[in-house]
C-alpha cells in the first residue's frame, strides 16, 4: 500500500468534503449531492452508474467483487458552525459525517485509478440513510448483484473507546434495530375537580411509562442490550382540566430478533390491559425500523488485521459494545458478509467535541486519509482472504 500517496490524498478528500458540506440534501433525493459525485468520478475516467436514488461506480477486475459503501444524505438541521465552508441550504446539514463517507470513497477512487487492484471493487453511493431505507432502494435497483462482500465506516464519536483517529470494531450486532411507537389513550374529559365525571388518560399513560421500563429489565436477556425510551408525552390544555386523550411515543432498541419481536407484541399487550385496567381506549401503532447490523466475524477480523499493520496497533480498539443508534448498512450485510467501522474523528485539541446529529457537529479533517486507507489495505487484502468456509 502506498501511504506516502494516500496521505498526499488528504487534500483532495477535503476538497471534496467541503464541496459537498455546502450542498447538503435531505432524504432519498439528492440531486445536487448525485450530480457533483457522478462529476467528479467522471473527471476520473471511471463510469458512475445510477442505482435506485444512488450511484454506483465499478473498478477493477478479477474474480472476486467487494462493495464500499458511503452514505450521501444530511440532516433537517439548522447548521450553527459557522465554518467557512457551512451549508448553503437553508435547514439541512452534513450533521452526521455522511459528507465525509462521499469524500473519502470518492478519495479511495482516485487512489485506485493510480495503483493497481486485484479485485473488482463496487463503489456504492447511498442516499437515505437516516431512515428513508436508502440501503433497501439500491438493493432492489442490483446494487448487490455479483457483490462478495460489502464494507463501510462512520465518522464522529457513534462509539467512545479511544483517541483522535482510532478505529472501533465490533464482531457480530454492531448498531440496533430501530423501532418507534404512538400510544394514544382517549378518555373522556372533564373538569379536574369532578374526575368521577371523566376517564382520565393519564392515568393509563403515568403506568404505562413504568411498564416499559419494568418490560426492559425482567422480560429481555441481559446479555443483549436494549433501549425503551419515551421520547414525548403530550395531553392536556390546562392545569385544572382531565383531557380527553394523551399521546406518547418512544423508541425500541434491540440487538436480537427475539427481543425485537417480544417487545412489539408486549408495548400493545400493556398498553391495552392499562386501558381496560383504567377504563380507557388505547390505540397503538408499531413501526418496524432498521433491522440490526452484524458484521461478520472473519471479516471484521481482517479489518483489525490491516488497520494495525498500516495505521499501528493503537489505531484498534475492539470492543463488546454494540451502537444502539440505526444503520441500514445493515440490509447490505444482511445480504452479503462484511464489516462497519466506527472512526473517531473528535478531537477535544481542537475544539471539535460535538456530538453527531448536533448542528456544532465538525470533523478533524487532517486525519481523513486514515479511513481511506482503511478501505484501500481492506481491498488489497480481500482477494487472499477465505471468509466463506
Amino acid at each position: 500500500m502506498d501511504m506516502e500517496n494516500i496521505r498526499h490524498l488528504n487534500e483532495d478528500i477535503v476538497e471534496f468534503r467541503r464541496a459537498l458540506h455546502r450542498i447538503p440534501e435531505v432524504g432519498l433525493d439528492l440531486p445536487e449531492t448525485r450530480n457533483y459525485v457522478s462529476n467528479v468520478l467522471t473527471a476520473m475516467k471511471l463510469h458512475p452508474e445510477p442505482c435506485g436514488y444512488g450511484i454506483t461506480c465499478d473498478m477493477g477486475h478479477g474474480e472476486r467483487c467487494l462493495a464500499i459503501r458511503a452514505d450521501m444524505d444530511a440532516l433537517p438541521i439548522q447548521e450553527l458552525t459557522g465554518l467557512s465552508f457551512a451549508s448553503t441550504h437553508s435547514g439541512a446539514m452534513h450533521a452526521c459525517g455522511h459528507d465525509v463517507h462521499t469524500a473519502v470513497l470518492l478519495g479511495v477512487a482516485k487512489y485506485f485509478t493510480q495503483h493497481d487492484l486485484n479485485c473488482k471493487i463496487r463503489f456504492l453511493f447511498q442516499p437515505g440513510e437516516e431512515g428513508y431505507f436508502g440501503a433497501v432502494n439500491m438493493i432492489e435497483n442490483g446494487a448487490l448483484i455479483g457483490v462478495d462482500a460489502a464494507i463501510g465506516g462512520h465518522v464522529g464519536t457513534i462509539l467512545e473507546g479511544g483517541p483522535t483517529g482510532t478505529f472501533m470494531l465490533k464482531k457480530g450486532p454492531a448498531s440496533a434495530a430501530t423501532d418507534d411507537f404512538k400510544i394514544v389513550f382517549s378518555g373522556k374529559g372533564t373538569h379536574g375537580s369532578q374526575p368521577q365525571n371523566g376517564r382520565d388518560p393519564f392515568m393509563a399513560a403515568a403506568n404505562f411509562v413504568i411498564a416499559t421500563q419494568v418490560l426492559k429489565g425482567r422480560e429481555s436477556d441481559p446479555n443483549n442490550p436494549s433501549v425503551i425510551s419515551i421520547g414525548s408525552i403530550h395531553g392536556g390544555t390546562a392545569n385544572n382540566i382531565i383531557p380527553k386523550s394523551v399521546e406518547i411515543t418512544g423508541t425500541v432498541r434491540t440487538v436480537s430478533d427475539e427481543d425485537r419481536e417480544h417487545f412489539s407484541i408486549r408495548i400493545k399487550e400493556i398498553a391495552d390491559f392499562l386501558a381496560k385496567t383504567y377504563n380507557v381506549d388505547a390505540d397503538v401503532t408499531y413501526h418496524f425500523g432498521y433491522i440490526p447490523m452484524i458484521n461478520d466475524d472473519k471479516l471484521t477480523d481482517l479489518m483489525g488485521t490491516v488497520l494495525k499493520a498500516n495505521l499501528g496497533e493503537s489505531s484498534v480498539v475492539f470492543t463488546q459494545k454494540a451502537s444502539m443508534g440505526g444503520e441500514d448498512m445493515a440490509y447490505f450485510l444482511e445480504r452479503v458478509p462484511g464489516t462497519f467501522f466506527f472512526f473517531n474523528t473528535n478531537n477535544p485539541e481542537k475544539g471539535i467535541t460535538a456530538p453527531n446529529h448536533s448542528p456544532y457537529f465538525n470533523v478533524d479533517e487532517d486525519i481523513l486519509w486514515m479511513m481511506a486507507a482503511a478501505h484501500i489495505a481492506f481491498a488489497e487484502s480481500f482477494p487472499s482472504v477465505n471468509f466463506k468456509s
